[in-house]
Formats: structure tokens, C-alpha cells, sequence
């Protein structure tokens, strides 16, 4: 099977495709020793477009993520979508948001079972802003050509858009 270019905007119409067909990804933090820790969270708020690739979801001000998050200021998430064959990496800067009005206006009832004080208990947002989207599928032949052994890539340019890192 031989892998081809692909644009950047085809690649960034895939990844917001696949992100959307999956309810829940990985959400990856580094510890203080530098060592990985990896939960399933289920993004919501979330801007995936040219100009925002911003992901959010909640969790507790008193959780280890949130701390991770904290200290180290980043976070990647891994969608797997397997009727393709396929996963999207996006890699970015995080940051934890306590806005008790954004989250009182926004309350979904079915986040009382994980915070059943609702918004004004101690549910945080954390909010990804990404910076770097790796992905491969081999049902739409997307890697690096010509043999898809690496995920194709694309990082956030200096003026806000998108490229390939080789240009």
C-alpha cells in the first residue's frame, strides 16, 4: 500500500472528523518525574476549525490531572477510531478554568453523577488549545508517503495557521 500527500486542509478535515465520531479520548499529562499518566475524559465545548482546535472537558480541581496540568501547562489527547483504522493526536497548551458562571450556564444534568454539588462544587474546565495534530488511517491512505511508518503531522505556524513540518 503506497501512502500520498496529503493538503493541510484535507488533514485537518479528517482530524475534526474522526475527533467527532469519538465520545471519549485519551487524555495524557506528565507527572513531576516526567513519567506519563493517561485517562479517559469525554470532550465538550470544544472549537475544532482552522482557526480554534480548542478542546475542553471537565474535571476536579483536586484531581492529579489538574495538578499535571498546572505545573506542566500541556496535554495531548488520542482519539482511536477503529472502522478506519485510524487515530488523531492532538498536543497542545491546558490550562484549568473555575469560571462558576460558564459552567452554571452550560451544566449538562448527566455531569451530577461525577459532581453531584453541579457547577458550584469543585469541577474545573480544562481547556487544550492545540498546537500540533499527528494522525494516520489507513483507510484514507493518510501517513507520511510513500510507506505511512509515521503518522503525518501538522503543527500551528507562527501567524496561526496550520503546515506540514517540512513545510
Amino acid at each position: 500500500m503506497f501512502f500520498e500527500s496529503q493538503s493541510v486542509e484535507h488533514l485537518l478535515q479528517v482530524a475534526e472528523e474522526i475527533t467527532a465520531k469519538v465520545p471519549s479520548c485519551w487524555a495524557v499529562t506528565a507527572d513531576q518525574h516526567g513519567s506519563a499518566n493517561a485517562r479517559v475524559v469525554q470532550p465538550f465545548f470544544s472549537q475544532l476549525d482552522q482557526d480554534g482546535w480548542v478542546v475542553r472537558f471537565l474535571t476536579s480541581a483536586k484531581s492529579r490531572k489538574a495538578a499535571e496540568i498546572a505545573s506542566s501547562g500541556r496535554m495531548t489527547l488520542g482519539y482511536q477510531y477503529e472502522p478506519e483504522q485510524a487515530y488523531v493526536t492532538l498536543a497542545g497548551a491546558a490550562r484549568i478554568i473555575a469560571d462558576r458562571g460558564f459552567l452554571h450556564d452550560n451544566w449538562r444534568a448527566e455531569w451530577n453523577v461525577f459532581f453531584p454539588k453541579g457547577p458550584s462544587g469543585d469541577a474545573v474546565i480544562v481547556e487544550v488549545r492545540v498546537e500540533r495534530i499527528e494522525m494516520w488511517n489507513l483507510a484514507r491512505k493518510i501517513a507520511t508517503p510513500p510507506d505511512g511508518l509515521r503518522a503525518a503531522t501538522l503543527e500551528r505556524a507562527a501567524s496561526g495557521g496550520w503546515q506540514s513540518p517540512s513545510g
